[in-house]
Parts: structure tokens; sequence; C-alpha cells
């Protein structure tokens, strides 16, 4: 997690004054550093979070009883029944905790409604319960809903300083060119350097956060270094739902990396799957 941040919230922490609604912006793991928050709020030692404690613990492996996740795991809008059972289950005391969190990991699922419905518990909710907002463009959130809470922005692990790799940069403008034939010649371009899967890994992870600063700009949010010049391109050639699958997919392409498929077999999936984002 952004080093910065986590210090931000160890500080915080330890001198007890953790907000409780939160908004977690920006291109890093925002689950992971809202996991990480909910942990601080429930730990049970001085040094918050202290990661080796059983509340600790049982937070980072999603079982604990007073940190509740707030979605369908099939990517589908939260439901009237969710949203109902959730406002009802706020006012219910924790069970082992010192809080109840609810954490929405992807708040461009929330209606105009449900962040209506939200605004009303971040207000007049109890004092024990806190709300964990995963947004990475901020702006999918109402005026209203922002103003009561603290935005933390995460950035990815050690990409304060990070160089964009030159195969990367060659992807990404390949993509906002939108030809087929530049696509094809920057993947057999990786594949005839006799690059290794661990690093095209690299190549498609970088790329895929090309993208996502490239829907940053989408939604009119500046981009972040080093890939500001290449998601101004993208960001023209693209829309919102291209942007998002083609995220989708160079995220998917690089976690097949860590299996043991052929680089070749990789590329021509990509090949093949990027004719369709088109």
């Amino acid at each position: 997690m952004d080093s910065t941040l986590e210090q931000s919230i160890r500080r915080a922490g330890r001198s007890g004054k953790l907000p409780h609604s939160v908004i977690f912006s920006g291109s890093g793991d925002l689950t992971a550093a809202a996991r990480f928050y909910a942990a601080a709020l429930e730990c049970t030692q001085q040094d918050r979070p202290c990661l080796r404690c059983p509340a600790c613990s049982k937070v980072l492996r999603g079982i604990h009883p007073d940190v509740i996740t707030a979605g369908n795991d099939d990517g589908k809008d939260l439901s009237v029944e969710a949203l109902r059972a959730l406002r009802s289950d706020a006012f219910i005391q924790p069970n082992e905790g010192a809080c109840k969190v609810f954490l929405f990991p992807d708040c461009r699922r929330l209606t105009v409604q449900d962040q209506n419905v939200l605004l009303k518990l971040v207000e007049e909710g109890p004092g024990y319960a806190a709300f964990l907002f995963c947004a990475e463009n901020p702006g999918v959130l109402l005026p209203t809903v922002r103003s009561r809470c603290v935005e933390l922005a995460v950035r990815p692990t050690g990409e304060e300083n990070i160089q964009l790799l030159p195969q990367a940069r060659t992807l990404l403008e390949a993509m906002a060119g939108g030809e087929r034939q530049d696509m094809i010649r920057a993947l057999v371009g990786l594949e005839n350097g006799k690059i290794t899967r661990e690093a095209l890994q690299q190549v498609l992870l970088q790329a895929r956060s090309g993208a996502q600063q490239a829907l940053r700009l989408r939604y009119g949010v500046p981009a972040e270094e080093p890939y500001a010049a290449a998601a101004g391109p993208l960001s023209r050639r693209l829309g919102e739902k291209q942007l998002m699958e083609l995220c989708e997919m160079l995220g998917r392409f690089a976690q097949e990396c860590e299996w043991n498929v052929a680089v070749g077999q990789v590329l021509g999936a990509i090949a093949a799957e990027w004719e369709e984002t088109l």
C-alpha cells in the first residue's frame, strides 16, 4: 500500500482521531487501503493497526463480523433490499468490535437514490458506524456525500518514482491510435523481443494504469505521472465504457501471466479481445 498513506492512517490511529466517513480515491489499491483503515478502526492495540491482534487479523482476512462489504459480488448495483438491510444493520450495536464498518468497494455502483440514503446514515447514523467509500474518481459521489467525508488519495505502491516502460508506452500509443495494424505491430514486437511472462505482466500492469488514468481524464480528474502523456490521447480515443473494459482486460491478462501459459498465447488473446473493445 501507499507508504505515505499508511503512515498517515497510523498517526491518526495512535491519536484516536480516525474519521468515520472516508473516501478512498486514486489509482492505487483502494479496497486494500480501506481494509487497512478498517483494521485501524477495529484494532485493540495502541499502535493501530498493529496487524497482529485477532481483530486486525479478522479484518484483513475478511471475516470480522463488524466489517461489512456492501454490494453484490456479481458487479450489479446495490439492490433496494440490500440497502434497507444495511440501513437497519447500521443501528445495531457491533458484535465484538469498537465500530460497525461498512465498506463500499465500487462507488460507481451507487445510484443517486442509494447515495441519498447513505447521506442520511453518514449524517444521522450512530457514532459507532463508519462508512468507507472506494471511488477511483471521487466525482462519482454526490457533492453532499463528499462534503461529509474525508478524502484520502491512494497511489499505487512504489509509483512515486516509477518510470513508464517503453513497451507499455508503445502499447498505450497503439491503443490510442485505434488502428489494428499498430496494435498487432506492438504485440508482435513484444513476442519477437523474447519477453518473459514476468516482464509481460509488468508491461500489462503499467498499460492498465495508463488506461485507468485515461478514465480519470474522462471524469475530469487530472492524470498522474508517469502516465499523463500517454493517457491523454487514449482518453480522447475511447469512451468511458471502452476504457473500463480495457482496464478489466489488461488486468485479467496480467493475472494470467502468473500461470504457466505461453507468452504468445497471451498476446494472441489480447489481440483478439482488443478488436472487440473497439
